[in-house]
């Protein structure tokens, strides 16, 4: 997604220019990688076939496949803030083209990777409330043409950065209006939600893509990304149309794994729709990302320990 961004740093020979204090306070309205990212341990673990592994009977010892799909919902969730994110980072370089009392804006400047369209950056404020849009226009159009590819807002609260914001990116619009998406085609709309005022703070992701047949209604992915002092995190994300259990019909899972920054985690699925509705497993893992514990709601017996799980109960508060 980053190529979709216009390159602000060297579009105008005259881009340069000092930054006000006035315009820091709306720079730092926009949210940054490094508060929302998630922060899962990583190792050189190699990768699995995921929930379809759950058919099989894990032992103590073997990777935890629940890590593994917590990685990969972990990267996948950072790669996408870095892409939506980087254009916010690019603004924060750039002094505002215009000031006005209560607004700022960049631009407006021919977009080199939208050939024949402009692009322009608002930000306006109302106390400690901003909001914020990305907008685009042919080049030969009038003012009324401007359209909104990203929308924000930001809420402080008692300190730079601090507080609660969202942000929307309006792929479906982007496509219709006859920009280039890249690999964003097939999304409908991306959705972020995030508060950093209050622990632990959180970060929520909304994918809606286009149905594939035979679905005839979009399908969702949802992230939600909780952290804690200390590098306790938590990622909770919803898996559609998967092949959870054994089973005539393709499952909805809800998976919620915590962590601990050097001594392992915890991890749960839920069944939400297809066989086994209601069902759920647990398993745990060690600082090498190990099974410990592993137990599914439908046996009598799981395999190791419970007591071999580590504490993260603090996120139950």
């Amino acid at each position: 997604m980053r190529n979709l961004w216009p390159a602000l740093l060297c579009l105008l020979a005259a881009c340069g220019g000092n930054f006000s204090n006035e315009d820091l306070e709306y720079l730092n309205a926009l949210p940054s990688r490094e508060a929302l990212a998630s922060k899962l341990p990583g190792t050189d673990t190699s990768s699995g076939s995921g929930l379809a592994q759950r058919r099989d009977r894990l032992v103590v010892g073997d990777i935890s496949q629940l890590y593994i799909d917590t990685r990969k919902a972990s990267a996948d969730f950072n790669a996408s803030l870095d892409s939506l994110l980087g254009l916010l980072e690019n603004i924060r370089t750039v002094p505002p083209t215009t000031r006005e009392p209560d607004r700022r804006t960049w631009g407006p400047w021919p977009d080199r990777n939208q050939p024949g369209h402009q692009v322009r950056f608002l930000m306006d404020r109302a106390g400690d409330s901003f909001d914020y849009r990305l907008q685009f226009k042919p080049s030969a159009a009038g003012e009324e043409a401007w359209w909104s590819f990203l929308e924000g807002s930001f809420k402080a609260d008692a300190g730079i950065r601090v507080g609660e914001g969202e942000l929307h990116l309006f792929i479906d619009d982007a496509v219709a209006q006859g920009l280039n998406v890249g690999g964003l085609r097939g999304l409908k709309q991306l959705d972020v939600g995030y508060q950093n005022k209050a622990l632990p703070t959180r970060v929520e992701m909304i994918f809606s893509a286009q149905p594939t047949p035979p679905l005839t209604t979009a399908t969702q992915v949802r992230y939600n990304y909780r952290e804690l002092p200390g590098g306790l995190g938590e990622m909770r994300f919803l898996l559609t149309d998967t092949d959870a259990v054994p089973g005539n019909l393709r499952e909805d899972v809800e998976i919620t794994s915590r962590w601990t920054p050097n001594s392992g985690g915890v991890a749960t699925f839920v069944i939400l729709q297809g066989d086994l509705l209601g069902a759920s497993y647990r398993e745990c893992w060690d600082a090498q990302n190990k099974v410990t514990f592993a137990k599914r709601s439908w046996e009598l017996f799981g395999i190791g320990k419970g007591s071999d799980c580590p504490d993260l109960s603090g996120f139950d508060g």
